[in-house]
């Protein structure tokens, strides 16, 4: 089978604190524009400071979106609830964003916690060998 050039996409439903009362659906990967997004997702900008002979960079950081940048990339759904019960929805980046930022510390580390043995898990997927060629080609 030829190689696969690029991300189908797919999630899966991860279960939190291991007891399947709570559930998030993530993205199975992300693609190369989510991987630069996810890696300059801190920096918002570089820029070149110092005079032509002691030239330096200057790097201006949004901690915030470093911090939450991850998690927003992959999650897709859930099954949190409100005070009152109700699912709280995550269809749209801004309300993705804004119930991502109001989880309590414990569930934020949490899903954290388990989308990083997710991203672990694939990639150790795409490091294991695969089988032997049975082509016939001489």
């Amino acid at each position: 089978m030829s190689r696969t050039c690029f991300v189908v996409p797919d999630s899966t439903v991860l279960p939190l604190f291991d007891d399947g009362e709570y559930w998030i659906r993530v993205k199975k990967q992300l693609n190369a524009g989510e991987h630069r997004q996810l890696a300059q997702g801190a920096f918002t900008r570089v820029s070149q400071t110092g005079s032509p002979e002691s030239p330096s960079i200057a790097f201006d950081l949004n901690v915030e979106a470093g911090a939450f940048g991850k998690i927003l990339l992959y999650l897709l759904d859930w099954n949190l609830a409100d005070a009152t019960g109700k699912t709280v929805s995550i269809d749209t980046p801004k309300a993705k964003h804004d119930a991502v930022r109001a989880l309590d510390e414990e569930m934020y580390r949490e899903i954290e916690r388990v989308i990083d043995i997710h991203v672990e898990a694939i990639a150790q997927e795409k490091k294991a060998p695969r089988g032997l060629s049975t082509s016939d080609t001489t």
